[in-house]
């Protein structure tokens, strides 16, 4: 659905507040805290601020969910560069004769 439809104003503003809470919450812990910033720094090469992570969070639009829900679910096979991608696919169990193939599942989404 987010794939095709754009998120509803209320919807994106509940999950933008889930989101920024579920942030702030962990980083109240200092392991979490000292975990987040070597992570930060080694990905980014430095650290950001609450407040600035809070911003960026607030930046997020409709459109780019829309977005990257499209790319997830179809790649560059929208403009026609590229094969959608194949899903991941996982089983647990000795019979897995019942589990649909991968090319099954993409023909789902398309």
């Amino acid at each position: 659905k987010l794939a095709t439809t754009l998120v509803a104003d209320e919807e994106l503003e509940r999950a933008r507040n889930m989101l920024k809470c579920n942030v702030l919450t962990q980083l109240e812990s200092r392991l979490v805290l000292f975990e987040d910033i070597g992570r930060q720094i080694l990905t980014y090469g430095k650290r950001e601020d609450a407040e600035t992570m809070c911003e960026k969070i607030e930046g997020v639009t409709k459109e780019q969910i829309r977005d990257i829900a499209q790319r997830a679910l179809y790649g560059d096979s929208l403009n026609g560069s590229g094969p959608p991608p194949s899903p991941t696919l996982s089983t647990v169990g000795d019979d897995v004769s019942k589990v649909p193939t991968g090319e099954e599942i993409a023909s789902w989404f398309r």
